[in-house]
């Protein structure tokens, strides 16, 4: 094998593999996909909504945590007196120190609060629990909320890194703060009326936990997602390979089904082109390895058609013998030969069914064209034979004088024609009927036919007229000739007693023709001179032979 046939090889490898669509590839690749896609929405998803839910919990327990707070400093009275004082250093004062100790107590019992801010109704900052943001003034919206008498829920900043101490290290971390403003109203027993809001607080949340346990719960529900996904994923996996080996299977067969059906449309294409360059439905689509039912059934009957053939095939031949019974044309072929094994064989696969197809229609076709030429033979006769003498028509003495004049001409011979005419043959109709009518005219040709020689052919003219063709017959010989057929109508004795002599009798007239001293005269010229020497036979006494004159 050179390089060129390897590389040819390896071509046709590859353009296989690539013609079939590799399922388990497609799907791993997408579903893998799908499910990472899937897995981080739905992660995303239960994470937001757990810490939705957290901070809804810390804005609630912040908010509980400021009423306290509220409530407290209200009974010191410590809130109102920083709001009055508009002195520049607040955290000196007495109120402040107090209110700082207060809130001091309240940071160490909740660990998780970070810092505390206080506002008045102007947004200037008169307490925080970081000493330098005294005096500050806060224009969020959030707080602008909280002074007109609403809880700021939505997070200011959800995910703010803040550096604190850590009291267990003594070491600075950083956490997720969550900032929540809560309105400070004026009467500490309710908390619910807009024009009572006298400040606000601000209170910072450690939420780092929340956030923390929140992430875990969407990481292990992504985990667990991912987990069972894989399981379904294998069990896919599984199903895929095998519905992509199917597929393969079956692309396989499609293409050996394509190569087959190829094979048979250049073969029967082939075959077509024989049956139309010969012209002849004998063409067969050859299958060397069909089974020859004479050698499978083991049969020695010679005078069977399919015998040592190539070609036949048992349920196409009428009289085929098979086992001792006789076959018919395609009789057999749906009934007791589906069961034969040389059928079986023969119609084994696409590619012989359709050549045996083939092959049946050519075997029909072949009977179907013998048997038409069999009825066009049939019509032939009946179209060029009158029907009620059974001699020959005109059409026929047309084809027929045609080439008796060619073959004059060609070798010098003459040739004779005699028309006869039954005489006073309506006057008979009249008077005995025209079915005896029509007996007259069988009687008459039969005995004029056994009056001529074998060579000269007789024609029922039309009606009561017979018109006689006397092959190299001079004038002479053809007067002779038409006396006989006058005589041997008159000795059939048949009675006319409208007629002179009381008897059927016929006039003739006779005509020849000599191509040495007429080659230009047609044999129409020859008829109509022997229909004119009638004519005078018929205005005499008639039952006679006029001869016309010689061209």
């Amino acid at each position: 094998m050179n390089i060129k046939n390897i590389f040819q090889k390896i071509f046709r490898k590859s353009q296989e593999q690539s013609d079939h669509f590799n399922l388990q590839k497609y799907f791993t690749l997408y579903s893998i996909g799908f499910f990472i896609l899937l897995t981080t929405l739905l992660g995303f998803v239960f994470i937001t909504h757990e810490k939705k839910l957290l901070v809804d919990s810390a804005v609630s327990s912040a908010k509980e945590f400021a009423l306290q707070l509220n409530y407290h400093v209200h009974e010191e009275g410590i809130v109102s007196n920083l709001m009055a004082n508009n002195g520049p250093s607040l955290e000196k004062s007495q109120d402040f120190e107090r209110l700082d100790k207060v809130i001091s107590e309240y940071l160490s019992e909740f660990p998780e609060i970070l810092k505390i801010k206080i506002f008045d109704r102007t947004g200037r900052t008169i307490y925080s629990s970081d000493h330098e943001a005294v005096g500050a003034m806060n224009t969020h919206d959030q707080l602008k909320m909280a002074l007109s008498g609403q809880i700021a829920s939505v997070l200011t900043r959800r995910m703010r890194p803040m550096t604190t101490d850590s009291a267990e290290t003594g070491k600075m971390y950083k956490v997720d703060v969550l900032e929540i403003y809560l309105p400070i109203y004026e009467s500490k027993k309710r908390m619910d009326l807009q024009e009572k809001v006298i400040g606000a607080f601000e209170v910072y949340k450690d939420v780092s936990k929340v956030f923390s346990k929140a992430k875990t719960g969407g990481y292990t529900i992504s985990m667990l997602f991912i987990l069972s996904m894989s399981i379904l994923f294998l069990i896919w996996q599984m199903i895929i390979r095998k519905a992509d080996m199917t597929i393969k299977l079956k692309n396989y067969e499609i293409k050996k089904y394509n190569r087959e059906l190829e094979e048979a449309q250049h073969k029967i294409s082939e075959s077509i082109d024989e049956v139309i360059k010969h012209e002849s439905f004998h063409v067969r689509y050859m299958n060397e390895n069909l089974i020859k039912c004479w050698e499978f059934k083991e049969c020695k009957k010679a005078d069977c058609p399919s015998y040592e053939s190539k070609n036949l095939r048992c349920w196409q031949v009428a009289g085929t013998f098979c086992g001792g019974i006789v076959q018919g044309v395609f009789a057999k072929k749906y009934g007791d030969c589906r069961q034969c094994q040389v059928f079986k064989h023969a119609l084994s696969n696409r590619i012989n069914t359709i050549g045996e197809s083939f092959n049946n229609m050519m075997a029909l076709l072949q009977i179907k064209h013998l048997e038409l030429q069999e009825a066009n033979k049939k019509l032939n006769v009946l179209i060029d034979v009158d029907p009620l003498t059974q001699i020959a028509n005109r059409r026929s003495f047309q084809n027929r004088i045609e080439s008796i004049h060619l073959i004059s001409l060609r070798y010098n011979h003459s040739y004779s024609i005699i028309i006869c005419d039954i005489d006073n043959f309506k006057l008979y109709n009249d008077t005995y009927g025209h079915q005896q009518g029509d007996y007259v005219l069988i009687t008459v040709a039969n005995a004029m036919k056994s009056s001529i020689r074998k060579t000269d052919e007789i024609f029922r003219w039309g009606g009561e007229e017979f018109i006689v063709i006397l092959p190299e017959q001079n004038q002479s010989d053809a007067l002779k000739i038409a006396e006989n057929l006058r005589v041997s109508v008159y000795d059939l004795g048949i009675k006319h007693k409208k007629s002179d002599l009381q008897a059927v009798t016929i006039s003739c007239g006779v005509a020849s023709f000599y191509p040495c001293k007429t080659k230009d005269i047609g044999w129409d010229h020859v008829v109509k001179q022997a229909d004119d020497a009638l004519y005078k036979a018929k205005l005499g006494k008639k039952n006679c032979v006029y001869s016309a004159a010689i061209i």
